[in-house]
């Protein structure tokens, strides 16, 4: 039962001005560490430190206050809090009872307007049993995971206003698990030109997507759920769907988080990173410029998934072996050719700028 919901703001007059100098990663177009900064790392942290919750327990309390003051050190503070209060649930080990509260929390660099929105991650058992469901459901505009679009993301989102984005030159949405899912989720809906959130056709649109052992939430009766409005690399969200690996008995597994994903859920248009140890370069997969044609999901889908959830699951994972190392991009072939391409993008909407011919090459 939902009880409660708060949104707690915080001045912005009264966030540092000073940024720290982050080390130069990669300069790849459309990838996450694009320019003078690894962007994706600093999204880790902030999935991390999400996690600052009772029911998450008190290692992964000590972790998220060390992320915390990871992105202290970049020049992010805490410009506003989303919690909502769903009462009484069992931990995530299922040993003890606690307080259950969703939560997103906005980062903001003052410096320069940089953003990261980071939803808090599963740490019930309430939360576990919303991300293993395969219900569905139609909300927004689309065929969603019903469990997670309806139980966790409608009332965090219920607390948000576009008002709350206004002073956000770079806005980037993340989360870990069950927070992956509610920002991929927030990325499509909105920057979809219909408006189904409701905050305005002046809204600040989203403009990078990290999703780390992200559920997946969008339903494969939609053939693919790009990057509609306000997009600027055909279809795709700059950033990426970050999975971790390992080999067990000599077959290489993923992050079991990524169970719905290999039956009949997807992820939004937008790279795809392999982890696979703190000792190897990331390796990166481009999406697909052509409408319908998600190029790396087929990787995704012939995975097998390991069969615990953890060690892989663990969102340390995420930042330890993401770190800062160059990342590997392999590309794969491109072997559908009929169908449209997709334009570039503009406050038109997406569906306004498909082309029929090639451009520049999509993003990663």
């Amino acid at each position: 039962m939902l009880r409660r919901a708060a949104s707690r703001g915080f001045d912005a007059s009264t966030l540092p001005r000073a940024a720290a100098q982050a080390t130069l990663l990669q300069a790849s177009r459309g990838f996450a560490a694009a320019a003078s900064e690894p962007k994706d790392l600093s999204a880790a942290w902030a999935s991390l430190a999400a996690y600052d919750s009772k029911a998450a327990g008190a290692f992964l309390n000590g972790e998220a206050a060390k992320a915390k003051a990871e992105l202290g050190a970049a020049g992010y503070a805490l410009a506003r809090e989303y919690v909502v209060d769903h009462g009484k649930s069992l931990n995530f080990d299922g040993t003890v009872e606690v307080d259950s509260f969703d939560a997103a929390n906005l980062w903001l660099r003052e410096a320069d307007g940089r953003a990261i929105l980071a939803f808090r991650g599963s740490d019930t058992q309430k939360n576990l049993a919303n991300v293993r469901s395969t219900e569905t459901c139609s909300m927004y505009g689309h065929r969603l995971q019903a469990a997670v679009a309806e139980g966790e993301f409608a009332p965090l989102v219920a607390l948000m206003s576009a008002g709350d984005f206004s002073g956000c030159r770079v806005l980037a949405v993340t989360g870990h698990s069950l927070g992956g899912g509610c920002a991929s989720m927030l990325a499509v809906l909105m920057n979809d030109k219909s408006d189904p959130l409701g905050f305005g056709e002046a809204r600040k649109t989203v403009d990078e997507l990290y999703g780390f052992g992200a559920t997946a939430v969008f339903h494969n009766s939609e053939a693919e759920t790009p990057n509609e409005y306000g997009c600027h690399f055909r279809g795709a969200f700059r950033g990426a769907i970050y999975r971790t690996l390992r080999t067990v008995d000599g077959v290489e597994v993923q992050d079991r988080a990524f169970n719905l994903a290999t039956k009949c859920f997807h992820y939004p248009k937008t790279g795809l990173v392999s982890l696979r140890s703190s000792r190897s370069a990331p390796v990166a997969y481009r999406s697909s410029g052509l409408q319908g044609a998600p190029r790396w999901r087929h990787l995704v889908q012939e995975t097998p998934v390991d069969d615990n959830l953890f060690p892989l699951h663990s969102p340390l994972n995420y930042v330890r072996w993401l770190g800062a190392q160059k990342k590997r991009v392999v590309e794969i072939a491109q072997v559908e050719q009929a169908g449209l391409v997709y334009g570039a993008g503009d406050r038109g909407g997406l569906r306004r700028s498909l082309a029929a011919t090639a451009g520049d090459p999509p993003p990663l």
